[in-house]
């Protein structure tokens, strides 16, 4: 896909160019790192956001340092003022993206997901994209198709592998296609719900591109209360350029997008007119990008469309 879309990024983003503390993409370089003092065990490769797992002993791996924020930032303002320069920077008005779900299980068959329950799995993801949820969600013009099912038995890839850095990358590596616009889904066992890569990662670590998520957690899974399929919705969600809800706490820029409202901290459950800042509104409990349980979740806002469609195209679209 090229920048051809009629769809033009909003007034408000050429505004980011000339105003630095205000990002499109990441967090407040003032933002403080929510939680991280409580993740020593984080994994070691850097590139990767989560849904961590309540009481999970770390591996949450969704903790973006300030520098890295920063540069992220700095790198897709530096792109739309690239377009800017030979015209003006359209965005994508949604796109087909091409699936590929890689399924690992052990030799004995552990883990083993049937094609119905990824069918299924598409729709959920399709829904939560179409906005078909809730009459407040964003229809971001994204439709995901299978492009392919792969399958390994593999017992190392399997029982925490993808929780090692060398060993996800061996299996990344040896399973991966496609380009920077194909969505790799891995499912098998590790701790915590899933991570992703960031789409500006792309470029220098290609073979890393995707999403990991626990086999449990697929519609009908074993996960109680996160079990509906919505922790692949969440995680895609990241990989096309989304942070955590409760990313900045309470700040008034938080995760970038102006309407999400403004949380100290992740969810849990689906505590409705929880307020846990003095800024205006009520915590978006029902955004996929926050921690609630699968239930609970029902929306993307037209903010982080936007934030998505500006992401996809710099990064992902046509490359």
């Amino acid at each position: 896909m090229s920048l051809t879309s009629k769809r033009v990024l909003p007034a408000f983003a050429a505004g980011l160019l000339a105003a630095s503390a205000i990002t499109l993409l990441g967090a407040s370089p003032a933002a403080t790192a929510v939680g991280s003092a409580e993740c020593a065990d984080t994994h070691a490769d850097e590139h990767s956001a989560a849904r961590g797992r309540p009481g999970s002993t770390g591996h949450d791996r969704n903790e973006i340092s300030d520098a890295q924020a920063a540069a992220m930032n700095a790198d897709l303002r530096a792109k739309i003022a690239k377009n800017n320069s030979l015209g003006e920077f359209s965005a994508q008005a949604g796109g087909t993206i091409n699936v590929v779900f890689h399924v690992v299980t052990t030799t004995a068959g552990k883990g083993a997901i049937t094609d119905a329950t990824l069918t299924k799995q598409l729709q959920v993801l399709n829904d939560g994209f179409a906005g078909a949820e809730s009459s407040a969600a964003a229809q971001t013009g994204f439709k995901f198709v299978l492009q392919q099912t792969k399958r390994y038995a593999n017992n190392t890839w399997f029982n925490g592998g993808a929780d090692n850095a060398g060993t996800e990358r061996k299996m990344k590596t040896q399973t991966r296609v496609g380009t920077a616009a194909t969505l790799n889904i891995w499912f098998t066992d590790i701790d915590g719900f899933g991570f992703a890569t960031f789409p500006s990662w792309y470029k220098s670590d290609p073979k890393m591109d995707g999403v990991v998520v626990d086999y449990a957690t697929v519609p009908g899974g074993s996960e109680v209360n996160f079990n509906l399929g919505k922790t692949v919705t969440h995680e895609v969600g990241h990989w096309m350029g989304l942070w955590h809800t409760f990313q900045g706490e309470c700040t008034a820029t938080n995760d970038e997008v102006a309407d999400t409202p403004a949380q100290a901290g992740p969810t849990s459950g689906c505590p409705e007119g929880r307020d846990s800042c003095s800024l205006g509104g009520v915590d978006p409990i029902h955004n996929y990008m926050d921690y609630s349980f699968d239930d609970c979740y029902n929306q993307f806002t037209p903010g982080q469309n936007t934030r998505m469609q500006s992401a996809w195209t710099a990064y992902r679209a046509g490359k």
